[in-house]
């Protein structure tokens, strides 16, 4: 199952606007839905129960609207009414600096924290290394052969 975007709206009979301001989440979406049917296909699935994926904190990317987006795109086939479990990675970093190893720390808004580039909590130096944080997987589909 494959959807251009502009046939992708039109046949799910939602506005533009919402496409627009998740257009990110929506290619994402289609290329791991693209997976999971695949997958489920070449082991036999006559149906998928549920998917886990794992999503970083430092991707931008929303989880309810990636959610979203995967049921819409497994709706007419073998995957429609799968669970979709999402966990979000957090980030961790390593300062080249002080040596620091963990998350980052933001005083700051979470929907701004993209805006403003990662440093060091310990020693605001910002040669760091990210660790963890970037990550998008589908670390499992649970199918029924």
């Amino acid at each position: 199952m494959s959807w251009g975007i502009r046939s992708g709206y039109r046949a799910l009979g939602i506005g533009y606007w919402v496409l627009g301001n998740s257009m990110h989440e929506f290619s994402i979406a289609d290329e791991i839905v693209k997976n999971v049917l695949e997958t489920a296909k070449k082991n036999k699935g006559k149906k998928v129960v549920s998917i886990l994926l794992e999503i970083g904190e430092l991707t931008h990317l929303n989880g309810e609207q990636v959610s979203f987006w995967i049921r819409e795109l497994f709706k007419d086939s073998v995957a429609e009414g799968a669970k979709i479990k999402v966990k979000t990675i957090k980030a961790r970093i390593q300062c080249k600096a002080c040596r620091y190893k963990g998350g980052i720390g933001s005083d700051q808004e979470d929907s701004f924290r993209h805006l403003i580039p990662a440093s060091c909590p310990r020693c605001n130096s910002f040669q760091i290394k990210i660790e963890k944080g970037r990550e998008c997987i589908l670390r499992r589909i649970q199918v029924i052969r």
